[in-house]
């Protein structure tokens, strides 16, 4: 087991991580549990008996799961799902892109839920994934997802139907809400959240502008190739996965008419 026991956040939010099947450095899915005595339960992740039972302990000890709810489709969210709903006899929600992503039983999500500290209003932010949603807790939290990240990064995965640009929106809208803390589903609590998001929006545009120096001097490029002259002090084991963020870049630069993709190679316009 992982022996991470539940933290207490704030009044009617609480965090329960689980060793999930995550992205390195990350180990562990953060499972938020929002209400005082009857739950909601966010992204339960673990798809390993072992957790999932730590998981179902620590509920018991907190009250009756009412709802559980995913913030996306990835694997490292979803996988302890079916197993919780089994246990408890909750439903599983999610945006109407994400149930058309999984292969068991979701009802579509609406746009705010009641709990017994108050309503859980729904944000609709995708970008690293299509049905992806954060939710605001009444004590003005903001349940993130795959939002941000207090270890590791975020990836936006062409191939998965995520998109730069819509992700760049996301984080603008979250930040304009002003949320008192952010919670994401891997690391630790981001207090300043709107220090955070505008930190997040920074980077993405300075990793653009990288790229764009980057592919200047040549005539053409792959993100492989452009991958060592982007991210120059990253272990090039790591090359691969950097490759296909450099993607996610250029489809966002090819959609303003800065760059062109002919036969799998990038050009500048």
């Amino acid at each position: 087991m992982s022996g991470h026991p539940p933290r207490d956040i704030a009044p009617g939010v609480r965090c329960v991580p689980v060793r999930s099947p995550t992205l390195p450095p990350a180990t562990h899915t953060n499972v938020w549990v929002l209400g005082q005595h009857t739950l909601t339960v966010v992204d339960p992740a673990s798809p390993w008996a072992d957790e999932q039972d730590r998981l179902r302990e620590a509920l018991d000890g907190m009250g009756r799961v009412e709802r559980i709810v995913l913030t996306h489709h990835h694997h490292d969210h979803v996988q302890g799902a079916e197993a919780l709903a089994e246990a408890t006899g909750a439903p599983i929600l999610a945006h109407p892109e994400t149930v058309a992503r999984l292969a068991f039983d979701v009802l579509p999500l609406g746009d705010r839920f009641t709990t017994d500290t108050g309503d859980v209003v729904v944000r609709f932010t995708p970008g690293h994934a299509p049905g992806h949603v954060a939710l605001q807790a009444p004590s003005g939290h903001l349940v993130a997802g795959d939002l941000v990240a207090g270890t590791g990064t975020i990836l936006i995965e062409p191939d998965d139907d995520g998109h730069l640009g819509t992700y760049l929106a996301s984080l603008a809208a979250m930040r304009d809400l002003h949320p008192v803390a952010l919670l994401p589903a891997h690391g630790p609590v981001l207090d300043d959240a709107v220090h955070t998001l505008d930190t997040y929006i920074a980077h993405r545009h300075m990793r653009t502008d990288q790229i764009r120096r980057a592919l200047a001097p040549l005539a053409s490029a792959t993100p492989t190739e452009l991958a060592p002259r982007v991210y120059v002090d990253l272990d090039p084991r790591l090359h691969p996965l950097a490759a296909r963020q450099i993607t996610a870049h250029l489809v966002w630069l090819a959609e303003q008419g800065e760059v062109e993709a002919r036969d799998g190679r990038w050009f500048r316009t």
